[in-house]
């Protein structure tokens, strides 16, 4: 589990996390991709999914937590 902000995002580019909203919900297995602040509107956090390789944009407002998953347990099935 870590703390979120938009710091941790851009230095977790290219790694999978679960992202935890402030809902409740859970956005599971996801690549994060970019993570930027924009003027217009707030600061977002696009990612991909693994399956089906679709596209989404959550904004930073919205996440409560994100935590990053040990791809290499992923791979080689272990159980932690």
């Amino acid at each position: 589990m870590w703390k979120f902000d938009l710091n941790w995002a851009r230095s977790n580019i290219g790694r999978k996390v679960n992202l935890h909203l402030k809902d409740g919900s859970v956005i599971i297995n996801v690549l994060i991709t970019h993570a930027l602040r924009d003027s217009h509107e707030s600061s977002a956090l696009y990612y991909t999914t693994p399956l089906k390789s679709r596209l989404g944009k959550v904004h930073l407002n919205e996440i409560a937590w994100a935590e990053r998953l040990d791809t290499h347990l992923l791979a080689t099935g272990a159980v932690a």
